[in-house]
């Protein structure tokens, strides 16, 4: 553990600096992942630059497929909390009716999330 004054310190450097942040605890994983495995190196040094930021988007582009996926999934139970409780829909409803149309489906699904963990904490 380093201590707080010397991650001021560090945090300070990293604002003052150009170019990328460096966080010393990541940078020494990384040095002990490499040490640990010299053949999965080696490999990753073969590749090209371009293949190296590709696979990079690829880890991106399935990380935000499956957060819209969760989504997805919440949002559709949340629909159907609200059609199964029309009291509390007339109730959001009222309470967006100010929202702007194109942030209403967002503000109707987090206030839908919100009353449904209500009302499951309710029953159990």
């Amino acid at each position: 553990m380093t201590s707080l004054k010397k991650r001021v310190s560090q945090n300070k450097e990293a604002i003052k600096s150009p170019g990328p942040k460096k966080n010393p605890e990541i940078d020494a994983m990384i040095d002990r992942y490499i040490k640990e495995h010299p053949q999965r190196v080696a490999y990753l040094k073969t590749e090209t630059k371009d293949q190296l930021v590709r696979r990079a988007i690829l880890k991106d582009a399935l990380k935000y497929d499956a957060s819209m996926k969760q989504r997805v999934k919440v949002n559709e139970a949340v629909g159907n909390f609200l059609k199964d409780n029309p009291e509390i829909a007339q109730d959001i409803e009222k309470r967006i009716s100010r929202v702007p149309d194109e942030q209403k489906q967002d503000a109707r699904m987090r206030l839908g999330r919100q009353e449904a963990t209500r009302t499951a904490l309710k029953i159990s």
